[in-house]
């Protein structure tokens, strides 16, 4: 069971900036209700992964250059995070859950 530290991305505006204004980290974005994302403007390349509501993941795609757009019609969620990351990425089937770990709820 593979755990990885996770932003939550709710709101409109926090979605479409995604991961742009930060800077490589191993942290990943879930972006919540979303089935459509671009690269435009990104310095890095991106991993990128649609969910659907069960958080079943449905796509998964590695290496994401910039100026890309992709999308899953299927998807309620995606999860966004740097390439340069070395944990293993998703692949499809997989199953994603949000646990809230004690303390960090704010």
């Amino acid at each position: 069971e593979a755990r990885t530290a996770l932003m939550l991305a709710t709101r409109t505006r926090s979605k479409a900036a995604g991961l742009l204004l930060s800077g490589p980290s191993d942290k990943a974005l879930l972006l919540v209700s979303c089935n459509d994302v671009h690269t435009a403007g990104m310095r890095h390349r991106l991993d990128i992964a649609f969910v659907d509501a069960q958080g079943l993941v449905l796509e998964a795609h590695r290496d994401v250059e910039p100026c890309r757009r992709l999308r899953n019609k299927s998807a309620e969620a995606v999860v966004e995070r740097f390439s340069s990351c070395a944990t293993p990425w998703f692949t499809a089937g997989d199953r994603v859950g949000v646990v809230c770990m004690k303390g960090d709820r704010k």
